[in-house]
């Protein structure tokens, strides 16, 4: 995204718009405007007005959404401003309708008995927002990609060093849509029947993904535009175009146990409220609980802190299996607790030391696993 946009008809803009709406495309463009970028037209919103409406645009280079409003426009052009500024003020407007006057590089922004100006930058050096108008296309229901992303994306690495993993791995294949995320310590899957009538594989990142989230509203139906570099989701009101993260996500399939010593079935909401108290005392190092899986049908939960003091509780369960005892990492645990929408979970043991396999019942689509830490 390093190309600059073309401007035709000059640089003065006129234009009303609705305010509600201009607030909500601001809203919508917000988190990409960078206020920490070397390249001083970053820190800047692009308002673009022709004869077919208004487009509210910012970038970061990594990421780029543009909002499209229509409104009344009375002179064509196109004009950058700081977005920090804009935002702050527009929130503060109240009425019906805004009007902006742009001359040079300064707008002038009215609404009702308010009246503002504010000095902005040439658009002639703001990077363009890159279409993607060939690769494959498909349509995808909102619902279905909620529903993927609600049971992944908490499970993205947060470490750069790894940049594939910090994006969500997008499969369409076979009539099935799979997604995964992973940080090598725990992993999220879920597979939907779903037949987008085109095959691939991408890594996005998960920061585009959390965007989307936030701009695609009760929108019935999103289209999903892949090609080599990049991926773009167009809605009626907004589009999202980001950089494909590059490399080979890992073949995580291989880590997932093929087979179980032990079974244990239990009440989600039980087991996070034990976690959750659980985790009051184990905050220090490396937030670990430890499960005792006893046969008799229960799991016994400890945590232990140096200062603070210990912690025990017991949450009934189907036990089919070896008694046996673990640790994790509360805060995973819950991470994919919480993320589950069933009553009932199964946990899958192997030994302390492999990774635990959780299904959520009736959810046969979807699997989370957790290394164990050491005892």
């Amino acid at each position: 995204m390093n190309e600059t946009i073309s401007i035709k008809g000059g640089v003065d803009i006129q234009t009303s718009l609705v305010l509600d709406k201009f607030k909500t495309a601001l809203s919508g463009v917000e988190r990409v405007v960078s206020s920490r970028s070397t390249l001083p037209i970053l820190n800047n919103i692009l308002i673009k007005a022709d004869k077919s409406g208004v487009e509210v645009v910012a970038t970061d280079l990594e990421l780029g959404v543009k909002f499209f409003l229509g409104g009344k426009v009375e002179k064509e052009g196109v004009i950058t401003v700081p977005g920090k500024t804009l935002i702050n003020l527009v929130n503060n407007l109240h009425g019906d309708t805004v009007v902006l006057t742009g001359k040079g590089n300064v707008l002038e922004v009215v609404c009702g008995e308010t009246k503002a100006t504010i000095n902005g930058m040439s658009a002639e050096d703001y990077p363009v927002i890159p279409q993607v108008e060939g690769g494959k296309q498909v349509k995808l229901k909102t619902e279905v990609l909620e529903e993927i992303l609600s049971a992944v994306d908490f499970s993205v690495s947060r470490d750069e060093s790894r940049p594939v993993l910090t994006g969500v791995y997008l499969v369409s294949k076979e009539g099935k849509l799979t997604a995964a995320a992973t940080d090598s310590y725990r992993l999220g899957e879920i597979i939907v029947d779903v037949n987008l009538g085109e095959e691939f594989g991408v890594v996005i990142p998960s920061r585009t993904l959390q965007e989307l989230r936030r701009i695609m509203g009760e929108e019935e139906e999103i289209e999903l535009r892949v090609d080599e570099n990049q991926v773009m989701f167009v809605l009626p009101q907004a589009s999202i175009v980001s950089r494909i993260i590059e490399g080979e996500y890992p073949p995580y399939k291989q880590i997932i146990p093929a087979q179980h010593t032990v079974s244990v079935e239990f009440d989600i909401q039980e087991m996070v409220d034990a976690l959750k108290t659980a985790s009051i005392f184990s905050l220090e190092g490396s937030n670990s609980v430890k499960l005792n899986v006893r046969v008799g049908g229960e799991i016994e939960i400890t945590s232990e802190s140096s200062q603070l003091g210990n912690f025990l509780a017991k949450v009934p369960a189907k036990v089919g299996g070896e008694p046996t005892e673990i640790s994790f990492n509360a805060r995973y645990l819950l991470d994919g607790l919480n993320s589950f929408d069933t009553i009932k979970c199964v946990m899958e043991l192997s030994g302390k030391t492999v990774a635990g396999v959780f299904r959520p019942v009736g959810a046969e689509n979807r699997l989370y696993i957790v290394m164990p830490l050491r005892s």
